[in-house]
């Protein structure tokens, strides 16, 4: 398997527009805000509506969307150190916006299975970790009585 990857503009995969009120997006679309922007990268899960302060990304084609919005969640925060303008960013610099890009399915695929392992182990030990809070908290309450 040949994990070796590419940079690619973001317009090579994605349709890059501001969010439009009312415009119905397709599940899978990214979109990034423009106000008071921070590094957060969201993803639509079904079709959906996007507040018009975000720009989104949405697939040109048939590609992997999960592995997209890996990809673009990888290279974002340091396209907007690059081009953040105080507390906003400017909507015409997504056109210079690089992410790094597998062109292989299977590589796709392969990443997109190994990150969601690793996301089910992090919920679960964090869920482990909330029980454990629970447990102390009726311990220490048995204990006060």
């Amino acid at each position: 398997m040949n994990l070796q990857c590419r940079q690619i503009h973001a317009t090579e995969i994605c349709k890059i527009e501001r969010a439009v009120t009312g415009k119905r997006y397709n599940a899978g679309s990214c979109y990034i805000k423009l106000s008071a922007v921070d590094d957060y990268v969201g993803q639509l899960q079904q079709p959906g509506t996007i507040d018009s302060r975000y720009a989104v990304l949405e697939p040109k084609e048939e590609i992997n969307v999960d592995y997209m919005y890996i990809a673009i969640c990888r290279s974002f925060p340091e396209f907007l150190r690059k081009y953040r303008t105080t507390i906003n960013l400017q909507f015409n610099t997504l056109k210079h916006y690089e992410i790094y890009w597998h062109d292989d399915k299977n590589v796709q695929e392969y990443i997109v299975n190994a990150l969601k392992t690793v996301q089910k182990e992090i919920d679960l030990t964090e869920s482990q970790i909330e029980h454990e809070k629970e447990v102390k908290r009726w311990y220490l309450a048995k204990m006060m009585m």
